[in-house]
């Protein structure tokens, strides 16, 4: 897959990609839909957290979860929970990118939102509290990962 660059002279098109197709077809999407269109428009992508095939394992469905669980009875489950948010989206990066260089800025800026998503639970843990504002950026991180991918 080579870089095609955004035409700034042309229409703008935005897409909006669920996280199943997220999940499951992150190469038709970057190597056949997007180039395509970047022919005849400027492409503006909006990615919906990864997915899969079962619900209950989708991104979001296990940030919310988390956020429940940092006000539950075991301690360290929503830690848990995004240790495994992070090592299925370090595996979808090794299983579609090639570049070593790439892999390795993706993997340490997942990491870095996986580091800051740790940090913000251990915090509302700490004041026994998950606001309706607190619980939009736990589950948000999931759209903000799907981006980084």
């Amino acid at each position: 897959m080579t870089l095609t660059p955004n035409p700034t002279d042309k229409p703008v098109l935005v897409l909006k990609f669920g996280g199943t197709s997220v999940g499951k077809f992150i190469q038709n999407i970057c190597g056949q839909i997007i180039p395509n269109l970047l022919k005849t428009h400027r492409v503006i992508v909006v990615c919906s957290a990864r997915s899969t095939d079962v619900k209950a394992k989708g991104t979001t469905t296990r940030l919310v979860k988390a956020a429940d669980a940092v006000l539950g009875e075991v301690s360290d489950s929503h830690q848990q929970i995004v240790r495994d948010i992070l090592e299925d989206h370090l595996e979808a990066i090794e299983n579609s990118i090639s570049d070593v260089a790439i892999k390795g800025g993706l993997s340490a800026s997942l990491t870095d939102v996986c580091r800051r998503l740790k940090v913000f639970l251990e915090a509302a843990e700490v004041i026994n509290e998950v606001s309706p504002k607190s619980k939009d950026i736990i589950v948000g991180t999931g759209e903000k990962l799907a981006c980084e991918y």
